[in-house]
Order: structure tokens, then C-alpha cells, then sequence
């Protein structure tokens, strides 16, 4: 259970700066690598790296459509950050969950 969160939160950190694939193209071999040498299933850790690819909520840069929304100049970037920590962090406790709860039933590497 160690590992979920730390590699949810670094899928969840990259993506906030780069895009969603450069995030998963990045850390997918490294984590496959070390799902080898963890001994456990690789799917165990690229899939919540996948997921947590797509939760970029903080930061203008991260997505077009944040992007979009910031240029509008109806929001700052403070007020992205702040409701982005808060969706990123929810996120953080469900996908980890969800992964394990799921993968276990589907693929049964739990």
C-alpha cells in the first residue's frame, strides 16, 4: 500500500507540469521496471500512474482546457491551485482504492 500513494502522487506532481503522455511515456517504463522488482503485477502500478496522468487541475500549463479557462480571466491562478489541491488529493485517496479493489477482482493480482 506504501507504493500507491507515491507513485499517484508522482504521476499527479509530473502531470501538473508537463502533458498527460510525456507524463505516462516518462515514469510507465521505470515503473513497469520496478513492479518487476517489487515482485508484484505491473499493471499493480501503471495503472493508477495512467490514471492520475489525467487529474492536471492546478496549474494553467498543465492542460489546454485549463488553459482555456485561465485565459478567460475569470480565474487566477491561486484560485486553479486551490481547487486543484483539493481534486488532486481526493483523487489520491480514490484511484489507489479503486485500482486495488478493482484489479484484484479483474486481474486478480492483489
Amino acid at each position: 500500500w506504501v507504493i500507491f500513494p507515491a507513485v499517484c502522487l508522482l504521476a499527479v506532481l509530473l502531470t501538473e507540469m508537463t502533458s498527460n503522455v510525456a507524463t505516462v511515456l516518462m515514469i510507465a517504463p521505470v515503473l513497469a521496471e520496478a513492479a518487476i522488482e517489487f515482485g508484484v503485477h505491473p499493471y499493480l502500478l501503471l495503472f493508477p500512474a495512467t490514471l492520475m496522468a489525467s487529474f492536471a487541475f492546478m496549474l494553467p500549463v498543465a492542460t489546454p482546457p485549463n488553459a482555456v479557462v485561465f485565459s478567460s480571466g475569470w480565474i487566477t491562478v491561486p484560485a486553479m491551485f486551490k481547487a486543484g489541491v483539493a481534486l488532486d488529493a481526493l483523487a489520491l485517496v480514490i484511484v489507489p482504492a479503486i485500482v486495488y479493489v478493482l484489479g484484484s477482482v479483474v486481474f486478480q493480482f492483489g
